[in-house]
């Protein structure tokens, strides 16, 4: 009968076989920043040498923060019109199917007035690609949705990612100019967890869908109801546009995970 070897104990300060020792945590650099930019611009098909011309003729002073109005959003806009406008609602207050062109209660009317600065055919067009929108046979338009799916459509994605870096950045560059004890400060908060189960990742994307889009349009129902109380007695060019938003980070595969949720 063979004899079993005694096993040899860990050496204290060591960690057993088997178990991977965690990377130690770093602060991520303005180089990691510039590294992923620089491979979202190569997504996007933009040069080195582009991006130099580009940078070269940038005149912040033009670059008006107020003069920007993402077409996401316009279009993000409408949707919100139509779940939450009383005259495109029924007696349960969903939204009502509505005809494309009229006097009345139209889909034309509902884009004019949600999105001046785009036509209603582009709209009618970019929403039913990305399945917001349908036309049964009759011509009467049927909303699906209450948020736009902009990553179901490239050029939705780049448009919205990009217009949510530029609001990150702004949200920094006032919060740094400003003291911290200062009322003027803008909201910043992070969910952060350095050792979470890769597993448990679709459970926390489907926990993230459903309880962020219940958030996200409490705040866009309470911003719009008080929007148009300002409209009816808020001086002209006193408006101003927010931007909140919810997203969910996941580091590389090789490296710790990394989860944030700002808003």
């Amino acid at each position: 009968m063979r004899q079993r070897r005694p096993r040899k104990q860990a050496r204290r300060g060591t960690r057993s076989a088997g178990v991977k020792s965690s990377p130690a945590p770093r602060n991520v650099t303005p180089d990691d920043v510039l590294a992923a930019l620089l491979d979202l611009f190569a997504k996007l098909q933009i040069g080195a040498s582009d991006l130099a011309t580009r940078v070269s003729s940038l005149n912040p002073r033009l670059l008006a923060a107020d003069l920007l109005y993402s077409h996401t959003a316009a279009v993000g806009e409408l949707l919100t019109e139509w779940h939450q406008n009383p005259r495109y609602l029924d007696d349960s207050g969903a939204p009502v199917a509505i005809k494309l062109r009229g006097r009345a209660n139209s889909f034309s009317n509902l884009a004019r007035t949600s999105a001046p600065n785009l036509e209603p055919s582009t709209l009618l067009t970019e929403l039913k690609h990305v399945g917001a929108v349908v036309v049964d046979k009759k011509g009467f338009a049927h909303v699906r949705m209450r948020s736009l799916p902009v990553y179901k459509d490239n050029q939705l994605a780049i448009q919205h990612t990009l217009m949510s870096l530029h609001c990150f950045i702004r949200t920094l560059r006032h919060n740094l100019d400003s003291d911290p004890s200062n009322i003027d400060q803008l909201f910043h908060r992070v969910a952060w967890n350095g050792t979470f189960d890769r597993k448990l990742i679709p459970k926390l994307k489907i926990k993230l869908k459903r309880q962020g889009q219940d958030f996200l349009e409490s705040f866009d129902n309470w911003m719009m109801r008080n929007a148009k109380g300002h409209r009816n007695t808020g001086r002209r060019g006193s408006s101003e546009s927010v931007f909140i938003g919810i997203y969910l980070a996941v580091g590389d595969a090789s490296k710790k995970q990394r989860l944030r949720l700002p808003t």
